[in-house]
């Protein structure tokens, strides 16, 4: 939720504020049922300290592309009292255990250009920019 609200406030056009804590139950629910989709959450004393939802990606050759396997992080979220203290580090490590576990040797994330803390953290796990999308915004 509070990633959710941060992306609202910074792009309010595209992102939906969240209205109640479980605004996104049943859309897991949904996503879980799926064996290609995973989601872990940290927790300490029965809180919930942060989680990640990710999902295994096959992409088949094209006359452009080779074919690919890889892992996509799709989301992950700490509360912000528990960020610094290791919980996003063991969320992405708990990712690169499933992607060995699946013999997996890619994992891909995306961040939002305003998400900057987000962005040092990645850096700091050793993922690296390789791709940039730019988009804009037309009257009509």
């Amino acid at each position: 939720m509070d990633v959710q609200k941060l992306h609202a406030q910074n792009n309010p056009d595209l992102f939906k504020t969240p209205q109640s804590p479980d605004f996104a139950v049943s859309f897991f629910e949904k996503m879980l049922q799926e064996d290609t989709k995973y989601i872990y959450i940290a927790e300490e004393n029965e809180q919930a300290l942060g989680y990640i939802f990710f999902k295994v990606v096959e992409r088949d050759e094209n006359p452009f592309l080779f074919a690919r396997r890889y892992i996509l992080i799709d989301q992950i979220s700490v509360r912000p009292e528990a960020q610094g203290q290791g919980v996003g580090k063991a969320l992405i490590q708990q990712v690169e255990i499933i992607a060995r576990e699946l013999g997996i040797t890619l994992i891909e994330l995306g961040s939002w250009d305003f998400n900057t803390s987000a962005h040092g953290f990645f850096e700091k796990m050793g993922y690296s920019k390789r791709y940039f999308e730019l988009w804009k915004m037309i009257d009509i």
